[in-house]
Formats: structure tokens, sequence, C-alpha cells
């Protein structure tokens, strides 16, 4: 019988999807029966031709359960899970910390089972929070690519994983000029990410394609962003890079503060931060504050 193909987008939570073309057998056999999530109900804000999409359906499809599609507002995704009660939530972790953010005054008293964090880099301070928030839930965080499919599990939620999944999924990986590759049958395939290898641990900062040149300095703009949504009262943060008649390029940050925060004194905290942990040339030169609307459920959402 002839190989079937699917078209499928990249969740583009940090760029524009991509389409990207993968063999049915290959996202079939990523799914796995169990029967400890027989007939379980699987709530995720993912299109359903996504990469991502596409695996939660299957998850849910080959044990005996159902997708249910968070759309909306963020009050119509909060019906939906109370009315729903699904086991499952699968979504990017903006999504999540956003719909933390706007949950009803009285406090919702569903809980799911699992929740599964995946499509962009996952901070430690959320991790913490939605602990805090479902504290009988299973947490489990995966890095995944349309073009590699799942490159990184675990079980932990501070943004770190064990190298040994990816020793698991793939030939051999290397980390060069910071940028992780997988060995795919004999081959060095770029990821495009820029990762930080700790002893047995690794984590992703973000996007290799995220440099800007100040001044004729290549600067990490992910390395940025990183670092000021580890500052308390920051919600969400993107650095990106402006023109400037001067240096070619200089570094600006958006970013939301957590609801409550004020915003000067959050911006303060920012600047003080973010001087003392990067080179000269890396320093934001324009702050904005950025609100988060309801359908910006990735990073893109603050650019």
């Amino acid at each position: 019988m002839a190989e079937v193909w699917l078209g499928v987008t990249s969740s583009g939570s940090t760029g524009h999807p991509k389409l990207v073309w993968r063999r049915w057998s290959e996202l079939k056999a990523a799914a796995r029966r169990s029967d400890s999530v027989r007939e379980w109900r699987w709530a995720s804000p993912f299109d359903a031709w996504s990469f991502a999409g596409v695996q939660v359906a299957l998850q849910a499809w080959i044990n005996g359960g159902r997708a249910v599609s968070l759309r909306g507002d963020w009050p119509e995704c909060w019906r939906t899970l109370t009315t729903e009660r699904p086991d499952a939530l699968s979504a990017t972790p903006t999504f999540l910390d956003l719909l933390l953010q706007n949950e009803p005054a009285a406090r919702v008293g569903w809980s799911p089972r699992q929740v599964t964090l995946g499509g962009e880099p996952l901070r430690a301070g959320l991790g913490h929070r939605l602990r805090v928030r479902w504290p009988d839930a299973r947490f489990t965080a995966i890095y995944a690519a349309a073009e590699f499919g799942v490159l990184l599990k675990t079980q932990r939620v501070d943004g770190w994983y064990e190298t040994a999944s990816l020793a698991a999924r793939w030939a051999g990986w290397r980390v060069q000029d910071g940028v992780l590759e997988v060995n795919e049958n004999g081959t060095w395939r770029s990821t495009g990410d820029c990762v930080e290898v700790r002893g047995d641990l690794l984590r992703v900062l973000g996007r290799a394609s995220e440099v800007a040149n100040v001044a004729g300095t290549k600067v990490s703009l992910s390395q940025v962003s990183l670092l000021a949504e580890e500052v308390e009262g920051v919600a969400r943060a993107v650095a990106v890079a402006e023109p400037n008649p001067v240096t070619g390029q200089v570094v600006a940050l958006r970013y939301a503060p957590v609801l409550g925060a004020d915003a000067t004194v959050v911006q303060e905290r920012l600047e003080s931060r973010l001087r003392q942990a990067l080179p000269k040339p890396a320093w934001p030169r324009r702050w904005v504050v950025a609100e988060l609307g309801p359908d910006q459920n990735a990073k893109r959402g603050l650019r």
C-alpha cells in the first residue's frame, strides 16, 4: 500500500507557522495506547491541522476518547472546561499562563488529571504557578517540532529536560555554536534551537534566528527575553531588533506585567536585572508596555 503523507503546520509560537509534510505512519506511531487514559477527554486550543493538534487528536482517538476544542475568549474557555470537565489539558505555556490569569473570581472547581505543555520554551515561574493551581495533576513538558517530531520530554516543569530523553529518540545529539543538532540516519541536522546544557540537563532558550546585530555585536534576542521573563512581575516579554541610524540595530523590549503589578516598578526591576546580566550591546534601549489580548496564546502576541 502506498505511503500516506499528511500536511501539518508548526505551532508558530516563535514565528510564522510552516507547512511540513509528515508520514501518517510516523504521526500515528507517536500516539500511545494506555488503559490509564482510556476514554479520556483531551482539551486543547491547538488548530486541528497543526502538528500539536494532530498529536492531541490521535492520542484521544487511539484510546477511545475525544478531543475538546478551546476556542473563543477566556470566559468561553473556562465555560468549556467547566462543562466538559476534560481529563487532560494540552496547550502552550503561554496559553496556560493567560488561562490562569483570566480565571473567574469564583475559582473553578474542575482540575485536570494531566497537563501537557508544548510549542514553546517553559519558564520555571509558570511551572511553579501551574503546580500550585493544580497540585494533583501530572505534568509533562514536551519540546517538539513539526519537522523532527518530539525532541525532548520530561516530567519537570522548571524549563529543563533530561538529555537522556534526546538520546532515547536520536542516534546522537550535539550543540554547535549554542544550537542543538540531532543525528538522523548518519546526517547531522540543526533544529534551529539555541540551548543551554548543564551536566545531564538541557533547556531551550529560543530560536537561533532571533539575533540582532548591534554595532557589529551579535545579540541573542531569545536570551534577553528569557532573562526578562524571570524578573518578578513580568507575565510575558519579547525582545525585538529595531533599526538605528548609528548602530544599525538596537534591542527593544516589549513586556506585559502580571495583573495588578505596577508597570513602573516592573520596568525598574527589568533595567536593573538586564544591565547586571547582559553585555552593554544587549541592553534594551526602548521599553514598551504591552497588553495581552484574549487571542494571544503565544509569544507572537507581543510582537
